[in-house]
């Protein structure tokens, strides 16, 4: 098995010579195993692991058992240990399912681990078992390419899964004969669960009664409609460079001589990928929805509106479609997160992490939207990723003087119940960073800029 994994790394460019890597351990086969292969090849790679654990504290006893195994597994391998558990208090937000609520405390702390730590990559156990499953979970909800592409082996540059072509008999197998233990999770046999339900009831009968290799056929499939996805994804993503795509901050305007002339695929993807762009979770839209903003543009006379989740207004004006924000979510209360360097930082408020990477001058993507690049060397650490603060000074690139973050706002014409949305970077002696609008004079990229910090914003 670890000849299979060692394989599927190099497939997908899973791991570099040399990395840090968090390994996040639940004590169940899977994450044993991830952690015993990565063990073994880690001399050959040079890499480091750290284990992570986080205690949902679901199951009572039983959680606080897998924690406590998960950290003489890792105290026995010699291997740092980090755990966290879940705060019952902290209350689920509104409109989010208690399993994505759960996920993203998860990875809240996996990224915090890996920012302490200063890990390259955060490894996650994910089998093809699992990926059969969310294939089947996804077609259930009627997803598109999007959710039939299930689980990516590298997601956002430092997400891993190792495992993903690896079956789970395949793993037990591993495991006995290499003698390791594990824990078993009795949640997974709750058939409260749709995931459940389908892992030990459709599965089952569909290989029974139609395909025996249902499982490796469904990996199969998302593997190809990846490759279908990512090239949508492009496309689309040139589409949104279009100078007949004009957008502002709550507000887009789309040419529709120009958007009606896009094939299909791609007209729905980029109807898709812009309303997600006006939700923080970038989610709470349906194809019903999209498919409602495809009419209002491709048959609708002037004057005609619609009304979306989210408080987001769509109007046709002659040849313009015009989709604008009319409720924005208020972030009231302060934020403030350390920011190693190279790291990442999850920020729970924003649903959002950012990632800090040391990169060169000749790496610099001048075309690229969502990538900003600082002298490392003119940073004053330590440095912190936050909101705004009363007095807060910026100075504006091109500018000798600074100026008041709140005036600039005011300029910019940012509602006051957005402005605690944004994101500031601040080293020890200003603000450096405004998300998505300005970069600080001060950290500017020069001819005798030597190191050079790259941030990029992605989604959990």
């Amino acid at each position: 098995m670890i000849k299979k994994v060692s394989q599927t790394i190099e497939k997908y460019n899973l791991l570099e010579k040399g990395e840090r890597v968090v390994v996040a351990l639940s004590g169940g086969p899977d994450s044993t195993a991830l952690l015993a292969v990565l063990a073994s090849i880690a001399r050959e790679l040079e890499l480091s692991l750290i284990v992570a654990h986080f205690n949902h504290g679901l199951r009572g006893m039983e959680s606080d058992e897998d924690e406590k195994f998960s950290r003489e597994l890792s105290d026995r391998m010699g291997l740092v240990f980090c755990a966290a558990k879940m705060d019952q208090n902290n209350n689920n937000k509104k409109g989010v399912s208690p399993e994505d609520f759960y996920r993203l405390e998860r990875y809240g702390f996996l990224n915090k681990v890996a920012a302490d730590y200063q890990a390259q990559k955060i490894a996650l156990g994910h089998n093809l078992q699992d990926q059969a499953e969310t294939v089947l979970l996804n077609l259930l909800r009627g997803s598109g390419l999007e959710g039939l592409k299930g689980i990516l082996p590298k997601r956002d540059g430092n997400i891993i899964r190792p495992l993903i072509e690896i079956s789970r008999p395949e793993i037990i197998s591993y495991l006995n004969k290499t003698g390791i233990s594990y824990r078993q999770d009795s949640s997974n046999k709750n058939k409260m669960y749709l995931r459940n339900k389908i892992r030990t009831g459709l599965i089952p009968y569909l290989k029974e009664k139609y395909n025996p290799k249902i499982e490796e056929n469904l990996a199969h499939m998302a593997e190809i409609l990846r490759a279908d996805d990512e090239f949508i994804r492009e496309y689309t993503a040139q589409a949104l460079q279009s100078s007949f795509i004009q957008r502002q901050q709550n507000n887009i305007l789309l040419k529709t001589a120009y958007i009606n002339k896009l094939p299909v695929a791609i007209r729905l993807r980029l109807f898709k990928t812009i309303l997600e762009d006006f939700s923080p979770a970038k989610n709470g839209f349906s194809f019903i929805h999209i498919k409602s903003l495809d009419n209002l543009s491709q048959k609708c006379e002037s004057g005609k509106r619609l009304v979306l989740p989210l408080g987001i207004e769509i109007r046709r004006e002659y040849d313009n479609l015009i989709l604008e924000c009319k409720k924005i979510r208020l972030v009231q209360a302060k934020y403030e997160y350390p920011m190693n360097i190279p790291g990442s930082v999850y920020i729970k408020e924003r649903k959002v992490t950012l990632h800090a990477q040391l990169s060169t001058k000749e790496s610099i993507d001048l075309g690229s939207k969502s990538k900003v690049y600082l002298d490392f060397d003119k940073i004053q650490q330590p440095v912190v990723i936050r909101n705004r603060r009363d007095g807060d000074r910026f100075q504006p690139l091109g500018m000798p003087g600074r100026q008041k973050i709140k005036n600039l706002f005011i300029d910019r014409k940012i509602p006051s119940s957005q402005r605690n949305e944004i994101m500031l970077l601040v080293d020890r002696l200003s603000v450096i960073w405004i998300e998505n609008m300005h970069l600080s004079d001060r950290v500017k990229i020069t001819a005798e800029t030597k190191n050079v910090l790259k941030l990029e914003i992605t989604n959990p």
